[in-house]
């Protein structure tokens, strides 16, 4: 079995100018990039399978999806909006459990050698994966075939994959050594990246990938981001509703004029304008964005420290398939440690949600991801580690209907509390 003379069968040129389209490259550039993605995302998946650990691991996710019906969906979509949506959500766990933190080396040489954008090879990867994993899923059930079948089938792919990689990833994560299985444990000083969520999960394998992640991190947006935004204040507004704490039974709102204005962008937090901090530091801030109310409610000795008033983050954005802040994200975030540092006594919470969307479990973990990245950012700015608490609370407490995409939006926020003032 060739696969990826099959996967390529997917990638008609049909398909291939619906996602250009969408990620607003040119249709060559998008298919020289697709042709170096399919080996790269291959090669690591027999990596992963190169350990008698990781093709448990492959077989734990073919074992919870449905492969065949996947493919049939996206071959008679042909690349439609929503097979492409579909994709872009599940290939991002995907490859987090193929390439871990090296997945950002693979989009380095995929955009350098191609000439695509590094968004556009992070949404390529996020589609070749799932295709490429379903038409390996689907074969080792339709045989019949024993964890010894799979990997004979992964590792005779060795040829085709050698010869299609991108040169700059020939000695990237031991892709030299393709088609050697090593058994229980690794060759002499060579290691096989391995999945990153093995070390926060349970042990019954990866995280399944096909119900979609479309936790806090929204690849779409951040395609979308990329083709109509340059101003970096017109990043992403990510809510302006008010949260609860798990300690918290219900949701207390802050009213106010943004509430209604949700996902309209910057321009629904008014106008910016220069708020002189208590130690004399002025911050350029807009008038209904976080850092003024967080600053009106330290300030108001009449508003007592609660477990129910949250303020969301309004220009917090992460990098595309990771939880990596963006850079224009550090604005916020530098303003946060600076109202810190001005009012020495308070302590604050970060918390990240997510929608209902995808693995409950993995959900969590990315909120608890995002929210730890936000608290890293403000603590890297001077202020004490342990002033800011961090955690994630995925799907929980949504202060919108999940059954629109509208409120799905609304649900995935990072948020902050004043826990001591």
């Amino acid at each position: 079995m060739e696969i990826l003379e099959i996967a390529k069968e997917f990638f008609t040129k049909s398909v291939i100018e619906k996602i250009a389209d969408k990620i607003g490259e040119d249709v060559p550039v998008v298919q020289t990039a697709m042709n170096a993605i399919l080996p790269s995302v291959l090669g690591g998946i027999m990596e992963k399978g190169s350990t008698a650990n990781g093709i448990e691991q492959l077989i734990s996710i073919f074992n919870k999806n449905d492969e065949e019906s996947m493919l049939k969906t996206f071959s008679k979509g042909a690349g439609e909006t929503k097979q492409l949506d579909n994709l872009i959500y599940s290939g991002f766990t995907m490859l987090q459990s193929i390439f871990g933190k090296k997945i950002e080396k693979v989009e380095d040489v995929v955009s350098e050698e191609s000439g695509i954008s590094k968004m556009g090879a992070s949404v390529l990867l996020n589609i070749a994966a799932p295709v490429l994993m379903s038409l390996i899923g689907k074969q080792f059930k339709t045989s019949g075939m024993g964890n010894s079948g799979l990997v004979n089938l992964l590792m005779s792919q060795k040829d085709a994959v050698k010869a299609s990689l991108p040169a700059g990833l020939l000695t990237f994560s031991n892709f030299s050594g393709l088609g050697d299985y090593r058994g229980a444990g690794t060759s002499s000083g060579k290691h096989v990246q391995q999945v990153d969520y093995n070390e926060k999960s349970d042990q019954s394998g990866m995280p399944g990938w096909l119900p979609w992640l479309a936790g806090a991190l929204l690849l779409i947006a951040g395609i979308w981001m990329f083709k109509t935004c340059e101003d970096k204040k017109k990043s992403t507004l990510a809510t302006t509703h008010v949260e609860m704490d798990s300690l918290a039974g219900g949701i207390s709102e802050i009213a106010d004029s943004v509430a209604s204005k949700v996902g309209t962008g910057i321009d629904a937090l008014g106008d910016f304008f220069k708020r002189k901090l208590p130690n004399g530091i002025e911050l350029d801030i807009p008038e209904l964005g976080v850092e003024n109310k967080l600053i009106k409610f330290i300030e108001d000795p009449s508003t007592p420290v609660d477990v129910t008033t949250w303020f969301n983050f309004d220009r917090i954005n992460f990098e595309t398939g990771s939880a990596k802040l963006s850079s224009e994200s550090m604005e916020q975030t530098a303003n946060i440690a600076e109202i810190l540092k001005a009012f020495p006594n308070v302590s604050v919470k970060i918390g990240g949600y997510t929608d209902n969307t995808g693995d409950d479990l993995i959900n969590q973990k990315l909120s608890q991801s995002r929210a730890e990245q936000v608290k890293d950012a403000i603590v890297s700015q001077g202020v004490k580690a342990e002033r800011v608490e961090a955690e994630g609370y995925g799907k929980e407490h949504p202060v919108a209907t999940n059954d629109t995409e509208e409120g799905r939006a609304q649900n995935r926020r990072i948020a902050i509390r004043v826990v001591k003032k």
